[in-house]
């Protein structure tokens, strides 16, 4: 595992006030060590301009509820696909 951040992180670290660490129950050294595993998991994340790994979702009708079809990433090549990751409950 990498052990030196970039900047832009270190500056984070050094700005974050002593009451967001209290109330997040962090210290310092806990939010460099957070950045530093999350660099580690991003190793193995697509990069930019790579290929997106192909997955299967089931689709929704217009009310939300569960169809049993299922659409791919690799049945949508050649088509515009927006993918939107997030909460929305």
């Amino acid at each position: 595992m990498a052990d030196k951040l970039p900047k832009i992180f270190e500056d984070r670290i050094a700005r974050i006030t002593d009451e967001e660490l209290e109330f997040r129950g962090w210290t310092r050294e806990d939010m460099r060590a957070r950045y530093l595993a999350r660099m580690e998991q991003d190793k193995s994340s697509p990069q930019v301009g790579e290929m997106a790994p192909d997955f299967e979702l089931e689709l929704l009708d217009a009310a939300g509820k569960r169809t049993g079809q299922r659409v791919s990433l690799s049945g949508l090549r050649g088509k515009p696909v927006g993918l939107i990751f997030g909460s929305y409950t």
